[in-house]
């Protein structure tokens, strides 16, 4: 797959969770559904589009995502969602089997709910058992911290594949990182980066997800954008859009 067939959005920042560990920052600013629409328009002009990871914030938040979701299915674009698991509007996606759901939990009940609020674990693990039962693929992001790290092991989630994420604040001692990065399954995967072309909620587009500097925005001609960040590929290995992960 070329590294232009699969892109990553991020509608808004804002979340219905105030989780300890979350590191974003919670800007106001949103991308209209036309906004995502017409900018998906204007790139497959350019290149083919296959798939589109969805995060946040929580999108599910905003009343319109499962259209957006279902309108960009009609042209055959795979979707991925990044949720917490606690907005439940699964009934109003049509094609579940295209739609890619990546819960994420930060352990076992106790800790999980420590770190996202009372009773959100019982709504994430309701979420992924209704979603495997309406056909839809589901992950695990499973965020590893001081407080995780012992049950690194043993958190299973109606068995689901776990893929591991440390703790970007540094609850971690580096040896613990260095086990996490090299004997799990972690995002970025292993020797492959994290570098993506993205558009975020503020309208500028990034050469990943987790750098912040610019590579221009919606306002600018959408084919000098994409050979910039095709220029900076690797973004990993380029000391000024190196992000922290």
């Amino acid at each position: 797959m070329s590294s232009l067939e699969s892109i990553y959005i991020s509608p808004l920042e804002l979340c219905n969770l105030a989780c300890l560990y979350c590191y974003t920052n919670k800007t106001k600013s949103i991308l209209t559904n036309q906004q995502i629409l017409d900018f998906v328009a204007n790139y497959q002009k350019l290149t083919p589009l296959k798939s589109i990871i969805f995060c946040g914030g929580e999108v599910f938040t905003l009343p319109k995502f499962p259209g957006l979701i279902n309108q960009l299915q009609e042209q055959n674009i795979f979707i991925s969602v990044i949720t917490n698991g606690t907005v439940d509007k699964l009934d109003q996606i049509s094609q579940p089997h295209n739609c890619q759901l990546i819960v994420s939990f930060d352990g076992p009940e106790v800790i999980h709910d420590q770190n996202r609020g009372a009773g959100n674990f019982a709504k994430s693990q309701a979420f992924v058992n209704k979603a495997l039962k309406l056909g839809f693929p589901v992950e695990i992001f499973y965020l590893i911290t001081k407080d995780s790290y012992p049950y690194k092991d043993s958190l299973d989630i109606l068995g689901q594949h776990k893929t591991y994420l440390t703790d970007r604040l540094g609850s971690l001692t580096k040896d613990q990182v260095k086990d996490i990065r090299q004997n799990y399954p972690c995002y970025p995967p292993k020797d492959f980066g994290c570098n993506i072309f993205s558009l975020q909620s503020d309208g500028e587009f990034y050469g990943c997800c987790e750098t912040t500097k610019s590579i221009g925005n919606l306002a600018d001609p959408l084919d000098q954008v994409i050979q910039k960040y095709l220029t900076l590929n690797p973004v990993c290995n380029d000391p000024e859009f190196r992000c922290h992960l």
